[in-house]
This record gives structure tokens, sequence and C-alpha cells, in this order.
């Protein structure tokens, strides 16, 4: 069996940032009985596999059990992320050609388990519609804290859609200087017209100065010697207690 090697980003700021939003996920899975997510955007090369991957790590570094589940069966393999080379994969499942527990891989995180879209096929859209779509869904529900699906773009086919019918929830990246608001608007339709609940959209891609200017103290926690500059000028007295 192979353990996919997943990049856990070092950068502290983008790594809060996805604890942010696994936390926020979190919040709406209390309320709404939300465990089973599709990412996705409107154009391709917005970031939402990369996101995916990011949030995924942040959910599993929490504590809870993900499973992230390629479900982009039109891409070639050589152009995934974690896919270096053909492994079975969700289409080998939906084809009947072998069992769920053989497609499960492992990762280098803790807690955090991934599909790979499998075998290259032909109709993806019938494979997405068959019963043994359907019986995947049922079966990963009492496995897993969460279960992401990554899905081809919206405006590119309408696998992302039919996917997004079937889980609680979808989850719609948006990169920051690119996308339009009438694909934005578009794609919020088409969930919409497949009974899809958008959960909420992330902006993705966003620059280092832009995200200073809405979370100014971002770095606070990351320099220490703030918390010791007045200690070494002698400015804190641990016994004035105010009574």
């Amino acid at each position: 069996m192979k353990t996919f090697n997943v990049y856990n980003n070092k950068n502290q700021a983008v790594r809060d940032a996805f604890e942010m939003l696994a936390a926020n996920i979190y919040i709406q899975k209390t309320d709404k009985k939300i465990k089973k997510i599709v990412v996705t955007s409107h154009n391709p090369g917005e970031g939402k596999t990369s996101l995916a991957i990011g949030l995924s790590v942040a959910m599993a570094n929490s504590g809870w059990r993900v499973l992230l589940i390629d479900a982009d069966m039109r891409k070639p393999v050589a152009a995934k992320r974690l896919s270096e080379d053909t492994q079975p994969g969700l289409s080998d499942y939906l084809t009947g050609r072998i069992d769920l527990k053989d497609i499960i891989r492992e990762t280098n995180i803790t807690n955090f388990y991934f599909v790979s879209c499998g075998s290259d096929i032909l109709n993806p859209i019938g494979l997405l519609s068959s019963a043994r779509f359907e019986e995947i869904m049922q079966k990963l529900h009492e496995a897993y804290d969460f279960v992401l699906f990554d899905t081809p773009a919206l405006a590119s086919v309408v696998d992302g859609a039919m996917v997004a019918s079937k889980v609680d929830a979808s989850l719609l990246i948006v990169k920051m200087g690119s996308t339009k608001l009438p694909d934005l608007k578009r794609a919020k339709e088409q969930l919409q017209n497949f009974n899809s609940c958008i959960l909420g959209v992330v902006l993705n891609k966003v620059k280092k100065r832009d995200y200073k200017l809405h979370y100014g103290s971002y770095d606070y926690f990351f320099k220490s010697e703030r918390f010791f500059k007045n200690k070494k000028a002698g400015h804190i007295k641990l016994s004035n207690r105010v009574k």
C-alpha cells in the first residue's frame, strides 16, 4: 500500500487561515450535521486542490478523521498533486473492479486519508450517477468525521455539480484578482440548480500585503520576544492582583 506524502505548509499565517476555515466548518457541522463536503470552483486554476489538501491537513491536525477523495476523473494522473503514478482509486471502485478498503490510502499526516481518482475512464458522469457512488457515500458516512471531494471546475464539466448534489454542502473557491463576479454568480446558480447547499465562499491566493490589511496582527504570536520585553525591563509584577 502506498503512503502519500502530503506537503504540510510551514507558513504559520497560512496554517492559521486553514485552521480558521476548519473551525468555521466545524461550527456549521454541529448545527447542520455536515460531514461530506465538495470543494469546487468555477474556473480551473483557482487553487481548489491545494485548498482541499490544506483544509484536510488542518482538520486532521485537530484530531478529526478526514478522507479526501479526488473526484476529478478527467484530469491525467500525471497532473495530480497526490498521484505520481496510477493507483487504484475512485473509478476502479465505481466500476466494480476493486473493494472500497483497497482504494483508501494513508498519508504522512495522522488522521488524514486519501482516495485517488483511479484509472482513466470514458464516462465519469455515468459512474457518478451509479448505485455504487450512492453506496460509497453511505459507507464513508460513519467511518470519518469529514469526507472532502475535490472536483473539476464547474465551468469545465458537470461532474462537480453532480457530486455536490449528493453531499451535505459545497465550498466554493474563488481566486483573488482573477475570478469574475459573473462567473461566481453562475457557479452559485449551477450549484443551486443541483440542490446543493453552499456552505460558503473561500477567497484563495490572497497576497500577503492584502492579508495584512485585514488581519494586521496576524503575526502577533509568531514573535515571542514581544511577551518578554516588558518582563526584562522589570515591568511585570505577578504579585500585584486586583482585589
